[in-house]
């Protein structure tokens, strides 16, 4: 019996899966957000997110590494998920898409 193989997703596709994860404090995606610095996808499923953190200290990190892990994972060829801090490339408020930026306002969320 022959079985078809799982399709490896594009970095696109894994892309679009995250944004159904959340910042643990804005009801809002971490894309929409400015938090995904990157997404690699190797040849055989493995993909690395690479992910901004806004402060050293964020009490939500687990949260978020978790919600990223979990998302990617669900995903149809993926075959493992790592996901690393991007330390190197600092989050900024500049980074909030526009419509972000509305929502956190008209709910007394500064940025």
């Amino acid at each position: 019996m022959v079985t078809a193989a799982a399709v490896v997703p594009d970095a696109e596709t894994v892309m679009a899966a995250l944004e159904v994860v959340n910042d643990p404090h804005v009801p809002s995606s971490l894309r929409r957000m400015g938090m995904v610095a990157g997404v690699e996808v190797a040849p055989d499923g493995g993909v690395r997110v690479r992910i901004r953190i806004p402060c050293m200290a964020c009490p939500g990190t687990a949260m978020i590494r978790d919600g990223v892990h979990d998302a990617v994972a669900a995903l149809p060829g993926v075959t493992a998920v790592k996901v690393v801090e991007a330390w190197e490339e600092p989050w900024t408020r500049d980074m909030v898409d526009p419509a972000t930026r509305r929502l956190m306002h008209d709910n007394g969320i500064q940025i």
